[in-house]
């Protein structure tokens, strides 16, 4: 998604989207299931944000780049994490999560790298899926772009 003067309102819906999304993993303390519902699609997916690039110098002071890409990728692992959650046994055979791994894969989460991790981990197949590892990884990813943003903010 190229953001520009003349769609500058995007810009400013997704970063209120993910904030929004944000607000709401930290209020669950983390990961849960189905923390993206509380996001307007017309405003963000995180398929669409994955390569943001802000086009006009004067708007990476109002649309933060960095922050849009970060959430594209916590929005994404939140719904793959519902996808596992609800297809415990046949998770990799759903279109969604499919859609949801290559669009990690192939736009190449950089904002989060720990994404390609997880990815690589959830690939290995639902039965020798290590759901100890995979709760973990989201933990760490959750403490370390999540949280530490808002204590960021804070500063």
């Amino acid at each position: 998604m190229i953001i520009n003067d003349k769609n500058y309102q995007i810009g400013n819906k997704a970063i209120a989207a993910v904030l929004l999304l944000y607000y709401h993993l930290l209020n669950e303390k983390g990961f849960t299931n189905d923390q993206t519902i509380y996001i307007d699609p017309d405003d963000f997916d995180g398929f669409s944000f994955l390569d943001t690039t802000i086009k006009e110098e004067k708007m990476s002071l109002d649309i933060d780049q960095r922050f849009l890409r970060e959430g594209a990728v916590i929005y994404l692992l939140c719904e793959l994490n519902d996808m596992i959650c609800e297809y415990d046994t046949d998770f990799l055979s759903q279109e969604f999560t499919q859609k949801i791994i290559n669009a990690l894969i192939n736009k190449k989460a950089t904002e989060v790298p720990e994404a390609n991790s997880l990815v690589t981990l959830i690939c290995t197949g639902e039965k020798s899926l290590n759901h100890s590892e995979f709760a973990l990884s989201l933990e760490k990813i959750y403490k370390k772009y999540v949280v530490s943003r808002f204590q960021s903010f804070l500063r």
